[in-house]
């Protein structure tokens, strides 16, 4: 497998490619709408950390329907604002809040 940089989205998420994390983007070619979705292991210490430096850039804890969703910095007016849901050990990313209804609940 080949490594991929997302030239599509900002920076905001590409660490979780490059720490192993799965990642999948869909999009209608040369429509400029593209999907993306990825989910990487990491602890809660970890996301913590991680949490704090995407709210130092800019994030911000959105009022989503969806528990605990990090909206990630704004970067380019032009590119929809993804963010983060971390659970159960996973942190998932999703470049639309509307695709954060596909985040798997928080098991108890």
């Amino acid at each position: 497998m080949q490594p991929i940089v997302f030239s599509t989205w900002n920076d905001n998420m590409q660490f979780l490619a490059d720490n192993d994390g799965l990642v999948c983007e869909q999009g209608v070619p040369n429509s400029g709408e593209v999907a993306v979705f990825a989910a990487l292991e990491m602890t809660a210490e970890q996301w913590e950390a991680k949490k704090s430096d995407l709210i130092n850039l800019g994030a911000s804890e959105a009022n989503a329907s969806t528990s605990g969703y990090l909206q990630e910095p704004e970067v380019d007016i032009n590119v929809s604002r993804g963010g983060y849901v971390f659970r159960d050990g996973l942190l998932y990313y999703v470049s639309s809040d509307h695709l954060a209804q596909w985040i798997p609940q928080k098991t108890d």
